[in-house]
């Protein structure tokens, strides 16, 4: 894969994203309480940032784009060390967040390296 075919994977991921928003929205959340409406909007938030940074990665050169995902990637592999795996914590968000870390790590070595997708 090489950084132009990343840059494609990741305009269809925001293409992707603009669907997932859009049910979203749609969602009918009028008997939520007032903490999960809060929760469905901040996910379609939380989407949409996601969708625009895909769509400004999409755009910049190849080696700014191996830079700024590297730098997201060292974050991730940040939140992932912080993460509380222990018994008590109910909220386990290690495995997300190493997949994630795990996808970018991918984009890097492919936009980096020239390699074609397998």
């Amino acid at each position: 894969m090489t950084a132009k075919e990343v840059k494609q994977t990741l305009t269809n991921e925001a293409e992707l994203l603009e669907h997932l928003i859009e049910a979203v929205n749609k969602f009918d959340g009028s008997e939520f309480t007032n903490q999960a409406q809060f929760i469905k909007d901040s996910w379609a938030r939380f989407l949409g940032d996601r969708c625009q940074t895909n769509r400004a990665l999409a755009k910049v050169d190849d080696l700014e784009l191996v830079v700024d995902l590297t730098e997201e990637k060292c974050q991730v592999e940040q939140y992932v060390k912080a993460t509380d795996s222990t018994a008590a914590y109910t909220e386990t968000w290690e495995k997300f967040l190493t997949c994630e870390r795990d996808i970018l790590q991918n984009l890097v070595d492919r936009a980096r390296n020239g390699k074609s997708a397998q």
